[in-house]
């Protein structure tokens, strides 16, 4: 193995650990069903979170493979994958109390979901993208077109959602943050 084949093994372990706890929370929601009430929030952070470690996959499939590896670019890439961990763990809690609400768990740990979201696609995305091809390439490829549109729509959506305090606002915004993606794969 070469360097960029063990560090894409760190990273997409560390991606595939955080899908495979999004499932799992999907599990234990399905099985608690009728004991507890999900909501909308949870449900639609847990298909963003999908679409967004899936966009996470390719575009490292399609840029680490051409990447010199450098220290900065392996805590940026493995920070960002860390940073959909953590969301990923809290998306579901561990525990599943009857009753419970899960709109109003989001609502308690929406600043740390949507932050690591933020946080994720600012490392994953734009900072990854500025180490391997420069700050101008990065901004030329990814901030120009379509594209750009698509990624200054994400941002504020995503910002919008951190600052909101709105059950319904917050719902409006996951369910367009999901819309944006499943534009994005009729388009791409």
């Amino acid at each position: 193995m070469d360097a960029i084949e063990i560090f894409f093994a760190c990273y997409g372990v560390l991606l595939a650990l955080s899908f495979a706890k999004v499932l799992a929370g999907a599990a234990r929601l399905i099985a608690h069903r009728k004991t507890i009430r999900i909501g909308w929030l949870t449900p639609l952070l847990m298909l963003l979170l999908l679409f967004d470690m899936a966009s996470a996959v390719t575009s490292g499939w399609r840029n680490l493979g051409v990447a010199d590896i450098s220290l900065r670019l392996v805590l940026a890439c493995l920070s960002a994958a860390g940073a959909y961990y953590v969301i990923a763990s809290l998306a579901v809690p561990e525990e599943l109390q009857d009753g419970a609400d899960l709109d109003a768990w989001f609502r308690d740990h929406k600043h740390y979901m949507a932050g690591g979201l933020l946080a994720a696609n600012l490392l994953g995305f734009e900072l990854v993208q500025s180490l391997i091809k420069g700050p101008a390439e990065m901004v030329a490829g990814r901030w120009m077109g379509f594209s750009g549109v698509m990624n200054l729509v994400f941002y504020a959506l995503v910002a919008v959602l951190i600052l909101v305090r709105n059950r319904i606002t917050e719902l409006v915004m996951l369910a367009t943050l999901n819309i944006v993606y499943v534009l994005v794969l009729l388009v791409f």
